[in-house]
Order: C-alpha cells, then sequence, then structure tokens
C-alpha cells in the first residue's frame, strides 16, 4: 500500500527511535554487561628478604660456635698434687710408703740381744727366713731380727716400728712371750739389739716403751728408715 506523504516524517521518526533502542551505545553495553564496579580487596605486599641478612637457619649455626666449650673431666690417671711417680724398693730413706698400709696390733714391746739369748752371747735363732743369724740393718729388704710366739705373730711376719723407724722379722722364738701369750693371749714381741757385752741390757731397758704400743704388721715398702744400729761398739742409739 502506498502511504501518503503526509506520514513520511512521523515513520522517519520512528525509525530513528527504533534504532536508537536496539543499537545501545558502547558505554552502554559495557555498563549493562559488567554491572556496579565493585572494589577488589587491598594485599599486602609480600615482605622481600633485606640483601645481606643472615637466615634463620644460618643465625643458629652462627650461635651455636660461639658457645662456650665444656671442660673436660679430669683423668683419673692424672697424679695428684703432691704424690710422685714410682715407689721405694727395698725400703731406705724417708720415702713415701708405695703400696697399701698394713693392720696395727697393740703389743708388748721388749728387747734382747746376743748377751741374753739362748745360748747366751750367741746370735743363733729358730726360725731363719731373711738371716742365718739374728740381725739386719732395719730397712724393708734386710729387717731386724724379732721373737715372739708364731701362734701370735707367724715365722716370716713383718712389722714395722715408727718410734724406731725400722722394719723388723719374725724370726726367732721368745720363750717369756710364748709363755704369756699361751697363758692368757698377751700380746708380746721382742726386738734383737745386737750387742754382745753386758752394757746392751741397759740399753735394752732404755729402748723399752710402758704398756702395750703399736706396730704395723706387713707394711709396705717405703716407710721412713733409720739404719742406725740399735747397740754398737758400747753405743745405744738413744743415748
Amino acid at each position: 500500500m502506498r502511504l501518503t506523504s503526509a506520514l513520511y516524517p512521523v515513520l522517519l521518526a520512528c525509525l530513528v527511535v527504533v534504532a536508537g533502542c536496539g543499537n545501545p551505545s558502547a558505554d552502554q553495553a559495557a555498563l549493562v554487561s559488567t554491572g556496579p564496579a565493585t572494589a577488589e580487596p587491598a594485599h599486602e605486599p609480600a615482605a622481600m628478604p633485606v640483601p645481606g641478612a643472615p637466615s634463620v637457619l644460618q643465625a643458629a649455626i652462627d650461635a651455636s660456635r660461639n658457645l662456650p666449650k665444656p671442660t673436660p673431666a679430669p683423668s683419673s690417671a692424672a697424679a695428684a698434687p703432691g704424690s710422685r711417680a714410682g715407689g721405694g724398693g727395698g725400703g731406705g730413706g724417708g720415702g713415701a710408703a708405695t703400696g697399701r698400709a698394713g693392720r696395727t696390733a697393740n703389743t708388748e714391746v721388749t728387747f734382747y740381744g746376743a748377751f741374753d739369748n739362748d745360748p747366751p752371747g750367741s746370735a743363733a735363732i729358730a726360725y731363719p727366713v731373711k738371716h742365718s743369724e739374728a740381725g739386719g740393718t732395719g730397712t724393708y729388704a734386710d729387717p731386724i731380727t724379732f721373737a715372739a710366739d708364731p701362734d701370735y705373730m707367724a715365722v716370716g711376719t713383718l712389722v714395722y716400728y715408727a718410734p724406731l723407724r725400722k722394719y723388723f722379722v719374725m724370726e726367732d722364738l721368745c720363750a717369756p712371750c710364748q709363755d704369756e701369750y699361751q697363758a692368757n693371749r698377751h700380746p708380746h714381741i721382742d726386738f734383737y739389739t745386737g750387742g754382745f757385752d753386758s752394757g746392751v741390757t741397759a740399753c735394752q731397758a732404755s729402748l723399752t716403751p710402758s704398756g702395750l704400743v703399736a706396730v704395723e704388721v706387713s707394711p709396705p715398702p717405703g716407710r721412713a728408715v733409720d739404719t742406725t744400729p740399735l747397740y754398737s761398739n758400747g753405743r745405744c742409739i738413744s743415748g
């Protein structure tokens, strides 16, 4: 149908409107497709390592190197202050004892010599151990003879008598000592002084202590020793 020319302007306006509604602008399309803009959550920037700063592991290793070093325990083999290595051999001088101390025996101590020996005027002994006859110098290797009851002091027993600083060895029989020990277990030993003259009896009396005194039985070597004879040429060690 052919339109009248009067309708042309109206129809043209409608076409413009329809064209505008059906083809939105780019800005309008963006708003429709994306909707309202939303703010992105803020993120803190990651910490960046500082150049030259040590790591935690490296710091721990460095700290361990600076810890104080442990003090080593003292060796059990170390010598005690004032001690000396080694030890004396056959007795002598004033060196320290080199073994375990012996036991202490409290006993009566007397002295005898060749002058009052049996038989009188002889140095004969009943039990030769270190010597063939009574004698000795008083060292550990060469102890002086003493007499006793063998039931009280076994033959060959070594003793040390500190007042005289001498070692003695049991190798003779003392009759009075035996009588006393067998009767009532009274302890008694008799040290040999030497001496073939009557002057020895006074020396023996001066050396004899009163009551029971201590002797060390089975002493170690190294005790202080004085090798001066107890009696010699009319002279007593205490004189």
